[in-house]
């Protein structure tokens, strides 16, 4: 089959809504090893007693007793592996740190019937040295975070279909009006209609944030996270003609915000809602095994709701070109260059234009060294009144190390510039996240994280910051 993975790159890195950096790099820094070991695409707590001794009660009876008694079984760590030894899909071309199956700690799920229930939980504490993101007067907390996630798929040789379920949640100690919990839920089904084509269709429901420290929400003066729902309309179809693979996708997607009231004072961030509707058409052409060239055409339209709003309706088109290449096993690549457009309803706002690039390049000097460069410019909507969308260039360089079967090293440094046209503004954000991952047995495992961000460069009052954060966490899995 052909490569059609830079098309629903496409459609999913456009999401005109995204969180902001730091907290994206540090969350997945914690889920990726929960996709390395049971592939999930990603997220109900409430503030915690004061005093140590409620806080304590308060967190023990769930996930923790269940941990105990897990953590109970037999770890199948060193011995298990030297008796398994090394396999040919351990060493097969294309594998990574991240993507190598480890088959004495893999958790096995539950299988019903011709279905495989898969689920994890995971929490722990934490400490954040800036959660307003501000220069001075910097406020400091410690937090409790717990995230579930649970899919139930099914193992059918034709077809597929599926639930799934995600939890994430944090709550600070002392400043509980930072609290946020987010949680989505959604379902998919395929039609295979050969081997070469196939259609399906995907729905979900999000209910997410904004975090504070988000240049839009700085900028729009609001000092609490910034809750909103969404739903995703989603439908694929792919087939291959000899070495000519063809994909077409469309994606409807709805936010809907809630205003956040601050001292009485409601700010009415709701004005923003909107919904956006994606189409793409792609073409890859096989050259040889892992070997691909791509054209992609995308379409994209932006509509608000509210009256007051309408001029900041836009409709974009981009176009990119690129390919997908093996060149020798130990390096891999993704990169496609294009040119964007986006002109608004309203004249007098300025359309914008540009290139348009998607790139990802995979290095693997050793069996268990990983490499991972990045990079991404794309065009995004911002709920700040002064200000409709903004060019956003990001990228960054990540390395995964198998220190050991069970122990896995993690680095990543991400950068995130952001352009705004009117007013004339710019941003240069930059973050790095260290983890370390102990897998104890198929169904626990420990999670240390620390990320320092710090926005290096602002302009025209935009506030410049560091932060720390530390976390360890206690994943249970079925």
């Amino acid at each position: 089959m052909g490569d059609f993975s830079m098309a629903r790159v496409v459609i999913c890195t456009e999401t005109p809504v995204r969180k902001d950096t730091c907290r994206v790099a540090f969350r997945c820094a914690t889920e990726r090893d929960r996709c390395g070991l049971s592939h999930s695409p990603l997220p109900h707590g409430s503030k915690p007693p004061k005093g140590i001794g409620g806080w304590m009660v308060s967190r023990i009876p769930a996930w923790v007793a269940g941990a105990v008694f897990l953590g109970t079984l037999p770890l199948s760590g060193a011995v298990a592996q030297s008796a398994a030894g090394i396999s040919r899909q351990d060493v097969e071309r294309g594998m990574t740190v991240a993507s190598r199956q480890r088959r004495d700690y893999n958790p096995l799920g539950v299988r019903l019937g011709a279905f495989t229930l898969n689920a994890l939980a995971d929490g722990g504490p934490g400490f954040d040295s800036n959660l307003l993101g501000t220069k001075s007067n910097k406020t400091s907390d410690g937090f409790m975070d717990e995230s579930a996630s649970v899919s139930l798929d099914s193992d059918w040789s034709r077809h597929g279909v599926g639930v799934s379920g995600n939890m994430d949640a944090r709550q600070y100690f002392t400043n509980s009006e930072y609290d946020w919990i987010d949680w989505d839920v959604g379902t998919y089904g395929r039609y295979d209609f050969s081997s070469r084509t196939n259609a399906e269709a995907r729905y979900r429901h999000y209910r997410d944030h904004l975090d504070v420290y988000s240049i839009d929400v700085q900028s729009a003066g609001i000092s609490r996270p910034v809750p909103y729902d969404s739903d995703e309309f989603q439908a694929t179809g792919t087939t291959q003609l000899g070495r000519v693979g063809l994909v077409g996708t469309g994606m409807h997607r709805t936010y809907r915000f809630q205003n956040v009231v601050i001292g009485g004072v409601p700010n009415l961030v709701s004005l923003n809602d909107f919904d956006t509707t994606i189409g793409a058409l792609g073409t890859s052409y096989a050259f040889s095994q892992g070997r691909f060239a791509n054209v992609i055409f995308r379409v994209q339209d932006i509509s608000y709701q509210k009256e007051v709003s309408r001029g900041r309706d836009s409709f974009t088109w981009e176009v990119l070109g690129g390919f997908t290449y093996d060149f020798d096993g130990v390096w891999q690549g993704r990169i496609a260059f294009g040119w964007r457009e986006r002109s608004y309803k309203d004249p007098n706002l300025k359309n914008l234009s540009g290139p348009a690039v998607e790139g990802q390049l995979t290095w693997a000097p050793t069996l268990l060294t990983t490499v991972r460069f990045n990079v991404a410019r794309t065009i995004e909507e911002s709920i700040r009144q002064d200000a409709v969308s903004f060019n956003r260039t990001a990228g960054g360089v990540g390395v995964d190390h198998e220190l050991r079967r069970n122990i896995i090293l993690s680095g990543d440094f991400r950068a995130d510039y952001r352009q705004y046209t009117s007013p004339t503004q710019t941003a240069f954000d930059g973050i790095f996240t260290a983890t370390a991952r102990y897998l104890l047995n198929r169904n626990m495992s420990v999670i240390g994280t620390y990320a320092y961000s710090r926005r290096f460069e602002a302009s025209n009052g935009l506030p410049e910051y560091d932060r720390n954060l530390f976390q360890v966490r206690l994943r249970v899995a079925l």
